[in-house]
């Protein structure tokens, strides 16, 4: 029977620790997916990952993908990095517009996956194929709390009184579908009027809180973690059982599915995702940050399994082997979309956002692109100071902070404009055969290990027989050997040793944080 329960965010939490429920899911049987039919005509053929690429659908909201000052965060953004770099793929992460858009996009096969906290129903299991369950949560009616209302009878205590209410829901969501379930079980009364959406949870819970609608439904443990920060809603009223929450992927990615299946089983066996699950979904968000504000993002578990994966890429004093080279192939290039990406904590990324929108053209770069650069320098701290004397937001070494009249003394615009600046030097002094849009990626690793060590390996890349114009999969792969006697002893390597693998992971992970900066900003 549908009705009230106490301490729902218990409930909930039970749900998701249990190992085994991680690992199986339910206690139901796992159908055999039905083989495609012997028909060369009838089957659409799977993506091949996009040579490398996996592409994933995602909402951003306050729990599954936000911004943090600078730091992406997220339940599933935490999980897909995990599986991206469990199967050797770059994540692009495309921000959902809305569930309909989401879906249709999977659909034609735009996206691989979609992580924007589906529950799994009968009907969208007709048209999409699903993961292995992350956890289950109910469904809980969204209101405000009863002294809030200015009409108390507006608050509803059992799923019956909502009988000839008004109900908004997303559109074709699993809520829309459970309120049509209801009505069919409310007799001798009016339909509860159900008014689907084209919105987002997280933006009718808004609604609700202001006052515009006076009900939504939602999952149990987004509706709760939500009600932290609002403490004007009530999220207690269960109108539904327990639903399992999967990834979906299209219905012809099956050697995908495989894998992701394996990677979430392994999890079973690990404190990972009951750790991932609380931290995001039952903490208050100002603690779910804390992490940010610690130095630290990931859980241990998550970040050992990142070193084991750079010491299959990474060979000791930098040194590949063959095996490793799939390593360097160029990504695709990153898709864009122009779309909403709804609520999330803050679309600000730093304190400094007008500044870096004011100096950003001089280059000329996205202002994001700068702020993931200066987030990787000094994580906009204006007073950072580095063991080797790098000073400020753009941490300039010394001698080049002396060059450009700065100090600690010096204003953010000051430390801005004159990093913006040296930028500049280094795009006049890179050569003219790199194509513009390759230039980039040089002007970042000249910005941390110096031009000379760039020019460096360019001349190692055209000398071994890969292209000195091209960053990804040719010159990182040779300052990366620029640690390697053979390399740095080289005639064409001119500037002797660096730690080339510095450079090399300094530019990735500002190119892995402006997609999300482009996704998750204004």
């Amino acid at each position: 029977m549908l009705q009230r329960i106490p301490h729902l965010d218990h409930f909930v939490s039970l749900l998701v620790l249990c190992p085994f429920f991680l690992l199986i899911g339910s206690c139901q049987p796992k159908k055999q997916q039905e083989p495609a039919p012997n028909n060369k005509n009838t089957i659409v053929p799977e993506n091949p990952t996009r040579n490398g690429k996996l592409v994933v659908a995602l909402e951003s909201n306050s729990t599954d993908y936000f911004l943090y000052r600078g730091e992406p965060m997220g339940f599933h953004l935490d999980l897909l990095e995990g599986f991206a770099r469990h199967a050797h793929k770059e994540l692009v992460i495309i921000p959902g517009e809305n569930l309909v858009q989401q879906l249709k996009d999977l659909r034609e096969q735009e996206v691989d996956i979609v992580a924007s906290n589906l529950n799994v129903s009968k009907r969208r299991k007709r048209m999409f194929t699903f993961s292995h369950p992350l956890y289950q949560t109910p469904q809980v009616l969204v209101q405000r709390k009863r002294r809030y209302l200015e009409d108390t009878l507006a608050y509803v205590e059992t799923p019956q009184q909502l009988a000839g209410r008004s109900v908004h829901v997303i559109k074709y969501s699993s809520f829309e579908e459970n309120l049509r379930t209801l009505n069919r079980d409310i007799r001798n009364a009016p339909p509860i009027q159900i008014i689907p959406e084209n919105r987002m949870e997280e933006e009718l819970m808004l609604d609700v809180d202001s006052g515009y609608i006076l009900y939504t439904v939602a999952s149990a443990n987004k509706a709760l973690h939500f009600a932290k920060e609002h403490p004007r809603l009530d999220a207690s009223l269960a109108i539904g059982p327990p639903q399992a929450v999967a990834w979906a992927l299209n219905k012809h990615s099956d050697s995908l599915l495989e894998q992701v299946n394996h990677w979430i089983d392994s999890l079973a066996g690990t404190p990972t995702l009951s750790y991932l699950y609380h931290k995001y979904y039952e903490l208050p968000l100002h603690l779910t940050v804390r992490s940010v504000e610690a130095g630290f993002r990931k859980m241990d578990s998550i970040s050992d399994f990142r070193r084991t994966q750079q010491r299959n890429f990474w060979i000791s004093e930098g040194v590949l082997d063959a095996e490793d080279s799939s390593f360097f192939q160029k990504p695709v290039h990153r898709i864009r979309r122009p779309r909403s990406t709804g609520f999330v904590p803050s679309r600000q990324i730093s304190p400094f956002d007008k500044l870096l929108q004011k100096y950003s053209p001089d280059i000329p770069w996205d202002w994001r692109l700068l702020a993931s650069l200066i987030y990787q320098e000094s994580q906009f701290n204006p007073q950072a100071v580095s063991k080797r004397g790098a000073i400020g937001l753009m941490q300039m070494m010394p001698a080049t902070a002396k060059q450009y009249k700065l100090d600690l003394r010096s204003s953010e615009e000051a430390q801005i404009r004159a990093g913006v600046k040296f930028i500049k030097s280094i795009y006049k002094a890179l050569p003219d055969s790199i194509p513009e849009d390759e230039q980039v990626y040089f002007a970042l690793a000249s910005y941390n290990i110096g031009l000379g060590h760039v020019l460096d390996a360019r001349r190692l890349a055209r000398k071994y027989g890969a292209d000195p114009n091209i960053w990804y999969g040719n010159v990182e792969t040779y300052m990366m050997l620029k640690s390697n006697p053979r390399y740095y002893r080289d005639p064409a390597s001119r500037n002797g040793y660096a730690r080339g693998r510095e450079a090399v992971e300094f530019v990735r992970e500002i190119d892995e944080r402006y997609m999300h900066y482009v996704n998750l900003s204004e």
